[in-house]
């Protein structure tokens, strides 16, 4: 009777609370929220499907560069824009902006203070970031548009984990992932929550918590964990922080804001590439976190070059990650979004083409929005400057789109429009994939090139070389590629040849691919056209964080006549362990074609582990690399490993012995770089203590 009685309760208790659920629903539908039911995203009470973008500056930006933006999605048909909600800190980027954010520790002294300290309250023009917040919903509102807020980053920018001034400083945290666990840091981010939730906006009187405007709060910009491999810390945070959300603002939905991550054992991304997005190595486990209660929908990223995806696989990379994660969805019964993509602009892909891919699979698949990183528009704060700018945004990350007529932006318009679910007139359209642009070439080079038929069918490919044909494409069913081996031997160095495909249909109608050119480059000679020894300084030398590792300090040495010393902790239990040094303003490699650099490492620190290798990587051992910015494009991945017991041993000047490696690069000559990043590389080689950076050589072809 006992049992009976308490089934009964139970019974009635799951049904009213389902009823209470589905009123709570209902009412949020009615008020103009967006809604999760049966997988998919509800407005008005019609399926929300979406194209949407992200901006990182809302912040702190003036009211024209705010609504400039605004307007440009407006103009884009974008209809959801993901911005940050967290300024946290006393960083050098908070004062250079003159905006006040979301934790202010010199008010008080402890974090959980929030806007303009007393001091600075009468400098006139000082705005904090709540300001900046409450225009950004208020003019949102207006035109339509969908706003998902990130209420922290992993990443250190604007004071995110990773920033040691930040979150670990204040707790004294060992390293920046003891947030996800440490009480105190828990609880001062349910405070901030708790601020944030129940603030009112200044402009239009109504309480973040109850404003449609906001479609999402979001716990954290792509939240890792390397230090946990199983996942389960992040989602324990995720389960605690967003059920907390959920209880202050229940008409809203919550996300986690992660890159996607799955923890599947003996899963592989496609071509066996970035398999670390797959196998729990980031610290996430995108099914677990999917499954937790109060997380509406999924969220995943996908930035292939980044990642190390070799630039073969890079599209077909994120078709297969877009596709996984719609079905992981559709299993779980939440919609999925692809929150953040993009590839650069001055990388090896074509940007068109595979935007072009990656939006369709997401629309061919039933995915319920994309969200390309990053929508600019104009910039006020440059035009003071002397000389002045031209107002527009900088492309600061390679990844810039603007509302304008490029053929980038024409094509993601078209895409939003097809997701809004109006009808858009297609035609074939074909791309050549390789090379995507003017670049050098030498041996065989690859051609590839990819068609997109729309509702006809491939009779054949052919290969055009300075517009005359030369030979058949042969299809590639696992790229859904065409390609061609070229030779390049036979022709002249330094000849141009300019390469076009044509796609011919069964209907006997033809499209033609874009036409660029190869330079030929079989016999290069290289002379030095800048060296730094670094006998004083670093030459501008700054921390971008490490992977899997511990960059404590980089700092000037006198060592060895001079070099950068990088204060490092290599745990040695990971294939991949890297330190980021980055130059953001070497403008010398712009017009180099080939990089040098050489890093010591003090050899009794040195100590390769016993249990595990890689000899096919040459692991125990180093493995560095460089990467290009804008946009990260990374060079050298696995062209310099070296086992650990095969590295050339010296004495430096302190009389102590070093493993010494020195490590050159050749690359495609691009104007658009700016910087680089050096990053010396561990794998399964436990190292604390110093890795020194010497002699960086930027060569310029002869």
């Amino acid at each position: 009777m006992k049992k009976l009685l308490a089934g009964i309760v139970c019974a009635v208790f799951l049904v009213l609370c389902a009823e209470a659920g589905g009123k709570s629903d209902a009412k949020a539908e009615a008020s103009g929220f967006v809604t999760v039911k049966k997988g998919q995203f509800m407005l008005n009470g019609k399926e929300f499907r979406f194209a949407g973008t992200n901006n990182y500056y809302m912040h702190y930006s003036s009211d024209k560069m705010q609504t400039d933006v605004l307007d440009a999605a407006v103009g884009m048909d974008f209809k959801v824009l993901r911005i940050w909600g967290f300024f946290n800190g006393l960083t050098s980027i908070n004062r250079d902006h003159n905006v006040y954010g979301m934790t202010e520790p010199a008010m008080d002294g402890a974090p959980g203070s929030y806007g303009i300290p007393e001091n600075k309250k009468s400098v006139k023009g000082v705005k904090d970031a709540f300001e900046r917040l409450d225009f950004t919903v208020a003019e949102a509102g207006k035109r339509n548009i969908k706003l998902v807020v990130a209420l922290n980053n992993y990443w250190a920018d604007f004071g995110g984990l990773q920033q040691a001034s930040t979150w670990q400083k204040w707790f004294g945290l060992k390293k920046p992932t003891d947030f996800y666990s440490d009480p105190r840091a828990k609880e001062a981010y349910k405070s901030y929550i708790n601020f944030m939730l129940t603030r009112v906006n200044s402009y239009t009187g109504i309480p973040y918590s109850k404003d449609p405007t906001i479609m999402t709060w979001q716990l954290m910009n792509e939240p890792r964990n390397p230090d946990d491999k199983t996942g389960k810390v992040v989602t324990a945070w995720a389960d605690e922080m967003s059920a907390y959300i959920k209880k202050l603002a229940p008409m809203q939905l919550c996300s986690v804001g992660d890159e996607g991550g799955f923890n599947r054992a003996g899963a592989a991304g496609f071509m066996n590439e970035g398999s670390h997005m797959y196998i729990g190595t980031e610290g996430t486990d995108f099914d677990a976190l999917l499954k937790l209660k109060n997380i509406d929908y999924g969220t995943y990223h996908m930035y292939p070059e980044g990642w190390g995806i070799v630039n073969e696989a890079v599209e077909g990379w994120g078709v297969q990650y877009i596709k996984d994660h719609i079905a992981a969805g559709r299993t779980i019964g939440k919609p999925v979004v692809l929150e953040e993509y993009g590839t650069v602009g001055t990388g090896m892909q074509n940007r068109l083409a595979v935007y072009d891919t990656w939006n369709k699979t997401v629309f061919d698949n039933g995915g319920a929005g994309t969200m390309v990183w990053i929508l600019t528009a104009s910039n006020d704060r440059e035009l003071g400057d002397t000389p002045p700018g031209d107002g527009i945004y900088d492309d600061y990350d390679g990844y810039r789109v603007m509302n304008d007529s490029s053929p980038v932006s024409n094509m993601l318009r078209m895409y939003a429009k097809k997701m809004a679910g109006e009808q858009v007139v297609e035609t074939p359209r074909a791309y050549l994939l390789s090379p995507s642009k003017a670049q050098g070439a030498k041996g065989f080079y690859r051609i590839r090139a990819q068609v997109i038929p729309v509702d006809k069918t491939v009779k054949e490919g052919r290969l055009f070389v300075d517009g005359n044909e030369a030979n058949l494409l042969q299809y590639n069913k696992e790229q859904d590629v065409y390609r061609f081996n070229f030779d390049t031997i036979p022709i002249k160095d330094g000849s141009n040849v300019r390469i076009k495909a044509v796609f011919t249909f069964t209907d006997g109608t033809s499209v033609e691919t874009e036409e660029n050119s190869l330079t030929i480059a079989n016999v290069v000679t290289y002379s030095v056209y800048k060296k730094f020894d670094f006998a004083e300084d670093v030459h501008g030398a700054e921390s971008l964080g490490a992977y899997q590792a511990t960059l404590v300090e980089i700092k000037h040495t006198k060592l060895n006549g001079g070099m950068i010393e990088v204060v490092s902790e290599f745990p040695g239990t990971n294939e991949w362990e890297e330190m980021k040094v980055k130059f953001q303003d070497l403008k010398e490699i712009a017009q180099g074609a080939k990089i040098q650099f050489t890093v010591y490492l003090e050899k009794n620190k040195a100590i390769p582990s016993a249990t595990k290798s890689k000899p096919e990587l040459n692991l125990p051992g180093i493995q560095s690399y460089i990467a290009f910015e804008p946009g990260w494009v990374k060079t050298g991945l696995a062209m310099n490993n070296k086992l650990l017991k095969d590295l050339e041993v010296v004495k430096l000047d302190d009389g102590k012995e070093y493993y010494k490696q020195t490590t050159a690069l050749e690359f495609f000559q691009n104007p658009a770089y700016i910087g680089i990043c050096i990053c010396p590389t561990l794998g399964f080689v436990q190292y604390s203590g110093s890795v020194y950076i010497d002699d960086l050589i930027v060569y310029k072809k002869d």
